[in-house]
């Protein structure tokens, strides 16, 4: 019976950027277009963001000459010939599909939006804004019992526990995933909106509710757990 290597995301990253060097020749150094054209064939096999740590091993090059070649890939991708683009995703990089296509690939893709629910996302903004953030937190802010949420928000790997807080229970502190970022287009948590910025959206939502369309995620578990609409429950501004 043969047995199927285990294929690792390192391996991968690995082999893709190995140079293919021919007979004889002594593997002269990558030009800054081989780099930049490279990078874009890991990015495209790869589909998941690729830590730069990773990328800056397989390129032997400082992170700053990393982010050089990062540059000149973006500043490609900005022509309004190409329908993709590359984002830094916390300390990852990933290349996505420009959102001014959303709706014709949802059309080829045959793909529902998936959105969060209003209760799901205010929960979620909670743990953004106030993480490390304990349950009782998010309930007194809620006004509402956030289990079935955390949970879902869990599943959708949103959110995860970051460590546990020194006071009676040790109950687990929250926080935001890189999937968050990935998923809201965020390169990191600084960010994030400000609050008065928050604010004046709410009041003239224009783009915001566009945006919310494309990128949340469903969620319907929590009025099935809870057996109440989302729009029931009392919502309180952070």
């Amino acid at each position: 019976m043969n047995e199927q290597a285990e294929i690792h995301e390192e391996d991968l990253v690995q082999e893709i950027a190995e140079p293919q060097v021919a007979e004889g020749d002594t593997g002269a150094k990558r030009s800054p277009e081989q780099e930049v054209a490279l990078l874009e064939a890991l990015l495209l096999a790869h589909g998941d963001p690729i830590a730069l740590s990773k990328l800056q091993e397989v390129f032997g090059l400082s992170k700053k000459e990393l982010m050089g070649t990062v540059d000149r890939l973006q500043e490609l991708c900005l022509a309004e010939t190409r329908g993709i683009e590359v984002v830094v995703v916390g300390e990852k990089l990933q290349m996505r599909t420009k959102s001014c296509f959303a709706e014709q690939i949802r059309q080829v893709m045959a793909v529902k939006p998936r959105r969060l629910s209003q209760a799901a996302l205010e929960t979620l903004s909670v743990i953004a804004y106030r993480q490390p953030i304990v349950k009782s937190e998010m309930d007194k802010i809620r006004g509402v019992d956030v289990s079935p949420t955390l949970k879902t928000l869990s599943e959708r790997q949103l959110i995860k526990i970051l460590g546990y807080q020194a006071s009676v229970g040790q109950p687990a502190l929250y926080g935001t995933t890189d999937e968050f970022l990935k998923i809201f287009g965020l390169p990191s948590l600084s960010a994030l909106p400000a609050i008065g910025d928050l604010q004046a959206l709410i009041k003239e939502p224009g783009e915001a509710q566009q945006a919310q369309e494309e990128h949340l995620v469903e969620d319907d578990e929590e009025q099935a757990q809870t057996g109440a609409p989302a729009t029931q429950e009392q919502s309180t501004s952070l």
